[in-house]
């Protein structure tokens, strides 16, 4: 059993990126052009953000909750949802039941920073 579907009312589109390896050999993740997409059903609610620091700049660094029935996100994913670019904050998580050994859910901290 899952998260039933009509209440995973936001469509969000994850982005892997697609890697290489630069001359000094440390990998290069690519979210442009070759990265691979994928519409997934979620739910996404703001759990923090910030206000107008004092020196005039007005950064916007929020942190979000998704949830979602697609275990398929990992912690080098980002999320575009409603104009906006989120990166995974860490490893995602699965939810589990009490009575099973098979994930419930992924529940996925998210972050968007501008300014």
């Amino acid at each position: 059993m899952n998260i039933p579907e009509n209440r995973l009312v936001h469509v969000v589109v994850r982005v892997r990126p697609a890697t290489s390896v630069s001359t000094y050999g440390d990998t290069v993740y690519d979210y442009g052009v070759a990265a691979a997409r994928k519409d997934m059903n979620a739910y996404l609610t703001q759990s923090s953000g910030t206000e107008p620091l004092s020196d005039g700049r007005a950064p916007l660094v929020g942190a979000w909750r998704m949830l979602t029935n697609d275990l398929d996100v990992t912690g080098r994913d980002r999320i575009e949802w409603n104009g906006k670019v989120f990166e995974v904050d860490g490893d995602p998580k699965p939810s589990y039941t009490t009575w099973s050994t098979v994930p419930h859910h992924l529940e996925t901290t998210l972050r968007i920073i501008a300014g």
